[in-house]
């Protein structure tokens, strides 16, 4: 019984932290990884925005030579 004892208290704590980690952090890397995957959706829509700006000059710019 005695050595049953610290692999209980181990996996005690064990629990008891995974709980911590679970209520306080993974709500926190959630919204780091929503703001990261909206900042890349802007980047991605300005990287369109800027090929199609792009390509419109120049055809306008081969179309006055």
């Amino acid at each position: 019984m005695r050595f049953l004892a610290p692999v209980a208290i181990a996996t005690l704590s064990g629990v008891v932290l995974w709980k911590l980690f679970a209520t306080i952090l993974l709500p926190f890397l959630g919204l780091l990884f929503g703001l990261m995957l909206g900042l890349f959706k802007l980047v991605l829509i300005a990287a369109v925005i800027y090929f199609i700006v792009s390509m419109m000059r120049k055809r306008r710019e081969e179309s006055n030579a």
